[in-house]
């Protein structure tokens, strides 16, 4: 008999996913290269080629440009009126530069609608999307750092839009400050800023600097990869006649004729423009930003490309090896739903019409709603198939979604929360946990009321000392003597006694590091010696408690109790949720019931494929 130990479970679990990995990096399909049949008389599947050919179109004409080109801030300007006014074909260079640009946009972004509608990364081919992603995504990023380089009104005014929103990402939990005692906090989203702008929130030479390489970079050195793969595989690199290649060229070449690229006026950094427009590709996501908190859409921002390489897996889940779009209403929905939005959106911000203080949220109803729509079909069509063993095996697709939906319903009343008390995801979570570890706290009753009475908003409490949690740095000897005594500094040595109250979770917090030191953040406790001058006032949190108090999870969580309770404290809590947020509050519910339901018909199906074989009588010995 073969052994079944764990030794070789481990193993054969390796092997199965190594082979798993292997066979889709094998079905890896970068330009279309393994379509070329079916692109000699689908068009669609020419948008490989076509892009890879506008590329080098791109490539050549933007070699040709940086001969004239100065990536100066006094010169830049000046120097592309000279390349369109003063040099020869000059202005052809640069206007098949910039659609050639936008033609790769296009095809990139029509290649991806493709891949999804055709189901084109089944079977094994779900590592496709992701490469389609990244050529898109590079395309627009290449288009943005080259975008500035014209040094215009409007190109300077949308880059600093576009480079302030990574700053956001300081808000997030642990990624930045925004909850003390981080002090050592990554501070991703500033690094980030200050990487793409080279001198802080301004716009400087640096940054003209580096988005002159970014643009070079994210152009040059994927062609450079993009052809060793080629060269190495023997793959036939633009499979179009050169009938079909003139054609194309020659309609870059007609648009740049008929259409001069737009100069603009010179940037004017005292003068903000209204509205400020990014190019075409990015306008969508422009308008959504006004629709959201910066940090939410900051979020979402990142959420959007990886729910795109996750769709084919789900959608293998839910239809295993189905193409039809019409027999995948999950993924028609999802489609229709994103370039409905990037539509729209960009039409409301063009003719800027939109007013998101009065405007009722239906974008939001219509996002989720979509998706809901195309679940519920998706599960009718599972309820509804008379085969039993299609019908056996959708139930793996039928928790998929109910997996989703429920992802959804929690994430709707959570929003819910956000709309009734005007606090955000991180607060809204730390409140949360601290309701979960709040039975083990034998003293909760006793912290809450220190904490509301230090850093009270409600009708009748003053603020006594909004820095509470920093009551480890206040109350130490060495502070005392330098900066005096604090604030309520009974409350917060009674703060501090409550503090070191043990709880059965304790174990947890001593894994979690205080961030804190000697010298504070940025060196603003240099000047204070400490009486721990080696580890400083708070190496370790004492117990959990002492966590929830210093990382303002009690206040939090305080705070959502009080803005609950009408007329308890100011600003009109608990608010109103916009009527049309129901929608997709509910949809998501009765999607879900719909995913239920054809579970357990999923279930019924595979015990009556099952049953005849155990109704089986024993074969005599």
């Amino acid at each position: 008999m073969h052994s079944l130990a764990p030794g070789n479970s481990i193993a054969s679990t390796l092997t199965a996913a190594g082979d798993w990995v292997k066979t889709r990096i094998n079905n890896i399909d970068i330009f279309d290269e393994h379509y070329q049949n079916e692109a000699k008389t689908n068009p669609f599947y020419a948008l490989g080629p076509i892009f890879y050919l506008v590329w080098f179109i791109v490539m050549a004409t933007g070699l040709i440009l940086i001969m004239w080109y100065v990536p100066t801030k006094s010169a830049a300007f000046d120097s592309i009126l000279n390349i369109q006014n003063g040099i020869p074909i000059g202005g052809l260079m640069r206007g098949m530069h910039k659609y050639g640009a936008d033609a790769m946009i296009i095809a990139a972004t029509m290649r991806l609608y493709r891949m999804f509608i055709n189901a084109d990364y089944k079977p094994s081919k779900e590592f496709n999307i992701a490469i389609a992603l990244v050529t898109l995504l590079l395309a627009m990023y290449s288009g943005l750092s080259g975008y500035l380089l014209i040094w215009n009104q409007r190109a300077f005014w949308a880059t600093k839009v576009f480079a302030t929103f990574p700053t956001y990402m300081d808000q997030f939990a642990v990624m930045g400050d925004f909850y003390q005692p981080l002090y050592k906090s990554l501070h991703l989203g500033w690094n980030t800023a200050e990487v793409l702008l080279g001198g802080g929130a301004a716009i400087t030479q640096n940054t003209m600097t580096r988005f002159f390489s970014l643009h070079l970079a994210f152009s040059l050195i994927p062609l450079i990869f993009v052809e060793i793969y080629f060269f190495k595989n023997a793959y036939v690199r633009v499979p179009l006649n050169w009938t079909k290649r003139s054609i194309l060229i020659l309609m870059i070449a007609f648009v740049a004729i008929a259409l001069p690229a737009a100069q603009g006026s010179r940037s004017d950094p005292d003068v903000t423009p209204l509205p400020i427009l990014s190019d075409w590709y990015f306008l969508g996501l422009y308008q959504m930003y006004k629709y959201l908190e910066p940090v939410v859409a900051t979020y979402i921002t990142m959420v959007i490309p990886v729910s795109v390489i996750l769709l084919p897996f789900l959608d293998t889940w839910i239809t295993g090896s189905e193409k039809d779009i019409m027999k995948r209403p999950f993924i028609l929905m999802m489609t229709f739903m994103g370039a409905a939005c990037w539509i729209v959106f960009s039409y409301l911000i063009i003719v800027n019409i939109a007013d998101i203080h009065s405007d009722p949220p239906y974008w939001r109803s219509f996002l989720y709603g979509t998706i809901d729509i195309g679940i519920a079909w998706q599960a009718i069509l599972m309820i509804r198939n008379k085969n039993l063993q299609e019908k056996a095996k959708s139930f793996l697709g039928a928790m998929v979604m109910l997996a989703y939906c429920l992802i959804q319903t929690f994430s709707a009343y959570t929003y819910a929360y956000m709309a009734y008390t005007e606090m955000f995801i991180d607060p809204l979570g730390h409140a949360a946990l601290y309701g979960l570890a709040r039975p083990m706290m034998s003293n909760a009753s006793e912290v809450e009321a220190v904490v509301r009475k230090l850093h009270s908003t409600s009708n009748s409490g003053v603020p006594l000392n909004k820095e509470y949690w920093n009551y480890h740095v206040t109350l130490d000897p060495g502070y005392i003597a330098k900066l005096g005594e604090p604030v309520a500094k009974d409350d917060l040595q009674k703060l501090a006694e409550l503090a070191k109250n043990k709880t059965p979770i304790d174990l947890i917090s001593k894994f979690i590091p205080t961030f804190e030191t000697p010298s504070g953040p940025n060196g603003a406790y240099d000047a204070i010696k400490f009486s721990d001058p080696v580890k400083g006032p708070h190496p370790e949190y004492e117990s959990m408690t002492d966590f929830m108090i210093n990382n303002r999870w009690a206040w939090d969580y305080c705070t959502l109790q009080d803005r609950l309770v009408p007329g308890l404290v100011k600003g009109g809590y608990p608010l109103k949720v916009p009527d049309n947020d129901w929608w997709w509050m509910l949809g998501g519910p009765i999607a879900g019931l719909l995913c239920l339901v054809a579970g357990l018909q999923a279930k019924q199906a595979q015990a009556k494929l099952a049953a005849p074989k155990a109704a089986e009588p024993v074969a005599a010995a």
